[in-house]
């Protein structure tokens, strides 16, 4: 069995609805989610979720996905840290921080990425038009989740988490 560790509410039906377009049958029986409800939450290595992933015994690779925010060297040097300090024999242990090309943001702006230039443009400029700051969560609730994901998997953006889930799944 699997395991992907996230940190928010809807990552789950994100994955959910990547494996669907991956082609990857994740159940129940082969893969388990855990929600960590924050950020700091993940990096807390005596969380409850580890002390069970570490006793049950039926997790073999694991995944944990988190957001770059503006903090992306910062996080990924405090999740390799994390990675070395678990005693977690037997499990194979990977990460994906979720983020746009400057390497900053969120599962949103890791979505927003992947539109095509003309749609980045369109955000861009009812932002300028807006004169306000308007987050990538904002944008992509507001003009795509209710399109249930019209983004496609395929972009090399992907390119990195498909190979990771594709290795979790091998």
């Amino acid at each position: 069995m699997v395991a992907i560790l996230h940190e928010g509410k809807t990552d789950k039906s994100f994955f959910t609805t990547l494996f669907d377009a991956y082609g990857i049958n994740a159940t129940e029986d082969n893969i388990k989610y855990y929600n960590f409800e924050g950020i700091e939450n993940i990096f807390k290595i005596g969380h409850d979720y580890y002390n069970e992933i570490e006793n049950d015994n039926i997790i073999s690779k694991m995944l944990i996905v988190i957001d770059a925010d503006k903090n992306y060297s910062e996080h990924q040097k405090r999740l390799e840290e994390l990675i070395v300090n678990f005693e977690f024999e037997d499990i194979e242990i990977d990460y994906f921080l979720m983020s746009d090309e400057s390497k900053r943001g969120n599962l949103e702006s890791f979505l927003l990425s992947v539109l095509d230039d003309e749609q980045k443009e369109c955000i861009k400029k009812f932002r300028e038009c807006y004169k306000y700051e308007l987050t990538d969560k904002w944008a992509y609730n507001t003009f795509y989740k209710q399109k249930n994901y019209p983004f496609d998997f395929n972009h090399q953006n992907f390119n990195e988490l498909k190979q990771k889930i594709q290795n979790l799944f091998n």
